[in-house]
């Protein structure tokens, strides 16, 4: 009786060691992604396993949902918000919230072609008119996702200009304007978000995007990874901006035209 005492004691001492590191292990966060097309993963062939937020999950071990859509604007992400589902079911349980969201709102807007032209000729800019549109939508995104889920990090990205050469500086006219409205909101209401600066990530590098000319393809989403993970680096949530790569992704190879099926 005694040895089984002694046995049940040392057990139960090793127990006591053991429960804090048990108590310590956490479950992996859940991490979602909106938006349009650049959060879906458009421009790899499979999407699903090869996108920037599969890459960002893997590399930290999140679990990962994907509720971004091809071509949707921020008007139609505000909808989705706040229409009830799975959306924002999948908000309220999320820890950490990446949102691509305002391409559509210019490369889909009436005036795109026209606003290109102009600046290309250089003339002002049309792009007023689309900033008019996408930031009272985009400021109830935000306050629609805090209402739900307070605690979760959102996480915005910056548009990127897909072109170089000549049609650089007038796609500028149109993205910036989009850029200095996350920058905007952020000022006014200090601590809503991070910002994913994606714009200066996609910058400076070449062969980044898929035969469309629009979206990455497999090495431009690399890339947008990295400037994720770096800022999830930079605020605690991962130990490296390194990312790991379980699957290739597969450039995108058909010619589409962005503005017809996107």
């Amino acid at each position: 009786m005694k040895k089984l005492l002694s046995i049940l004691t040392v057990f139960a001492m090793l127990f006591a060691l053991c429960a804090p590191a048990f108590a310590e292990t956490a479950e992996p966060l859940n991490y979602l992604l909106l938006g349009d097309s650049i959060a879906y993963g458009a421009g790899v062939l499979n999407n699903e396993e090869a996108c920037y937020g599969r890459i960002v999950a893997n590399t930290n071990g999140y679990n990962y949902k994907n509720d971004a859509v091809k071509g949707i604007k921020s008007g139609q992400l505000l909808s989705k918000i706040t229409g009830g589902g799975s959306v924002r079911a999948d908000i309220q349980e999320a820890d950490i919230i990446s949102i691509s969201i305002g391409g559509n709102d210019f490369i889909k807007n009436p005036l795109y072609i026209p606003a290109v032209i102009m600046s290309a000729l250089g003339f002002d800019s049309l792009a007023d008119n689309i900033v008019d549109s996408f930031y009272p939508n985009f400021c109830n995104i935000i306050k629609e996702i805090k209402a739900l889920n307070p605690d979760a990090l959102i996480l915005v990205q910056t548009l990127y200009n897909p072109q170089k050469g000549a049609l650089r500086s007038a796609f500028d006219n149109g993205i910036m304007p989009l850029n200095n409205c996350i920058y905007k909101y952020l000022r006014e209401n200090p601590g809503a978000y991070e910002i994913v600066d994606v714009y200066t990530a996609l910058s400076t590098e070449r062969g980044i995007m898929a035969i469309d000319t629009i979206h990455p393809n497999a090495k431009g989403n690399v890339l947008i990874a990295k400037a994720v993970l770096a800022k999830l680096r930079d605020l605690g949530l991962s130990d490296t901006a390194e990312p790991v790569i379980l699957k290739e992704g597969i450039d995108e190879y058909r010619f589409i035209y962005y503005f017809f099926f996107y």
